[in-house]
C-alpha cells in the first residue's frame, strides 16, 4: 500500500473517530433529540452551571438550558431547562425542580420529581415550584458555633473540677472535708437509733391495742349474754317500746312547739303591721293642723324614711331627665353640624370639580 493510501486511511478514520465523538456529545446534551423547555425559579442556585444534567428519579431526561439572573435584588433566579419529549408526560404542574449535588463531591443537577397524575402536564415553557439546594455552609456554620461553645463548657467543667479538687465550693467540701463525712455518719447512727425507738414504741402500740381489742371483745361478750344496760336495751322488748312511747311523746311535743311557733310568728307579723300602721298614725298626726304647730315646738317635724327615699328618688329621676333632654340637644346641635359641614363640604368639591356644570 502506498503512503497516499495509509495517509487516506488515517484522515478518514480520524474524521470517523470525530463524527462519532460529535454524535455521542449530541446525544449525551440531547442535541439530536426532540426536547420542550420548562422553567423553574429559586432564590439561590449553588453553583449550578449551564449544561448541567436534569434527572427524573435518577434517570437523565434532559439539561440546563439558561440561567437568567434577577432583574432586581431579592426577586428570584430563573432556570429554563430542556427536556426530552419521551418524559415529557411524567413533568406536571405540581412537579417540583430540586438543586443537588452529584455524588458527595460530584457536580451540581437537577432533580425533577413526581407530580400527581390528577394534574395536567406542563406546557411549553411552562413553570414549575422550584427548592432551594441544601446550605452545607449554614450547617458547617453553626457546627463551628456549637463547637466553640462547647469549648467553653468544657474550660468551665475543667474549673470546676480544679475547684471541686481543691475542696473549695459546697460539693468539693462534701467530697473531701472529714467534718461533713463524720457529721454524716453521726447523723446515720442518730437515725438508726430513732428507728429502733419507733420500732420499740410501734410495738408497745400495739400492746395496747390488743389489750383494747380484747376489752371490746369483753364487752360484747355481755352484751351479748344479756348482762349491762346496753344488754338490757338490745335484747328485752320492754325497753323497745319503752323508748318507742318515748319518742312518740317527743314527736307531740315537737308538733306542739312548731304550732305555738307558728302562733308566735303570727302574732309577731301582726304586731309589725299594727306598728307600722301607728307610725303611719303619727306621720299622719304630725302633718295635721291641729297637731302640727306642737310638733315643730317639740322639733319632732320630720320626713319618715319612706319619705326620704321617695323625695331622693323623684329628684334622681328629674337629674336623669334633665340630662336626657341636655343629651338630645347636644345630639341634635351635633347633626345640625355635620349637615352645615357636609354641605360646605359638597360646595367646596363643586366648585373645584373642573368637570362640572361649566
Amino acid at each position: 500500500m502506498s503512503r497516499q493510501a495509509r495517509l487516506g486511511l488515517v484522515v478518514l478514520a480520524g474524521v470517523a473517530l470525530f463524527i462519532a465523538l460529535l454524535f455521542i456529545l449530541a446525544n449525551r446534551t440531547f442535541l439530536l433529540s426532540d426536547t420542550y423547555s420548562i422553567r423553574a425559579e429559586f432564590n439561590r442556585v449553588s453553583g449550578l452551571q449551564t449544561g448541567a444534567r436534569v434527572l427524573y428519579n435518577g434517570i437523565s431526561v434532559g439539561r440546563v438550558e439558561a440561567i437568567q439572573l434577577p432583574a432586581s435584588p431579592g426577586l428570584p433566579i430563573s432556570v429554563a431547562m430542556q427536556i426530552k419529549d419521551d418524559a415529557k408526560h411524567l413533568i406536571r404542574e405540581d412537579s417540583r425542580a430540586v438543586i443537588q449535588t452529584d455524588g458527595l463531591v460530584g457536580n451540581v443537577i437537577v432533580a425533577l420529581t413526581d407530580g400527581s397524575p390528577s394534574r395536567p402536564v406542563v406546557a411549553e415553557n411552562g413553570r414549575i415550584s422550584g427548592v432551594d439546594p441544601f446550605e452545607f455552609a449554614a450547617v458547617t456554620d453553626r457546627l463551628f458555633t456549637s463547637v466553640s461553645r462547647f469549648d467553653s463548657v468544657t474550660v468551665t467543667l475543667t474549673q470546676l473540677m480544679q475547684d471541686v479538687r481543691t475542696g473549695e465550693g459546697s460539693l468539693g467540701r462534701f467530697l473531701y472535708d472529714d467534718r461533713l463525712y463524720n457529721e454524716t455518719v453521726l447523723t446515720a447512727q442518730e437515725l438508726r437509733s430513732a428507728l429502733g425507738n419507733l420500732g420499740a414504741r410501734a410495738d408497745a402500740l400495739v400492746a395496747i391495742a390488743q389489750d383494747g381489742s380484747a376489752a371490746i371483745e369483753s364487752i360484747l361478750r355481755k352484751v351479748d349474754s344479756g348482762d349491762g344496760t346496753l344488754a338490757r336495751i338490745l335484747n328485752e322488748d320492754s325497753m323497745y317500746v319503752a323508748l318507742l312511747q318515748s319518742a312518740n311523746q317527743f314527736s307531740t311535743i315537737s308538733e306542739d312547739l312548731e304550732s305555738i311557733t307558728e302562733r308566735f310568728e303570727t302574732a309577731a307579723g301582726y304586731m309589725a303591721v299594727g306598728a307600722f300602721r301607728f307610725s303611719e298614725n303619727m306621720e299622719a298626726l304630725k302633718h295635721n293642723f291641729l297637731f302640727k304647730g306642737y310638733f315643730e315646738d317639740r322639733g319632732y317635724l320630720e320626713m319618715a324614711p319612706f319619705e326620704i327615699r321617695e323625695q331622693a328618688i323623684s329628684e334622681t329621676y328629674e337629674d336623669l331627665q334633665r340630662w336626657e333632654r341636655d343629651l338630645y340637644r347636644r345630639e341634635l346641635e351635633m347633626d345640625r353640624r355635620e349637615a352645615g359641614s357636609g354641605g360646605t363640604s359638597a360646595a367646596t368639591q363643586g366648585e373645584n370639580d373642573p368637570s362640572g356644570s361649566n
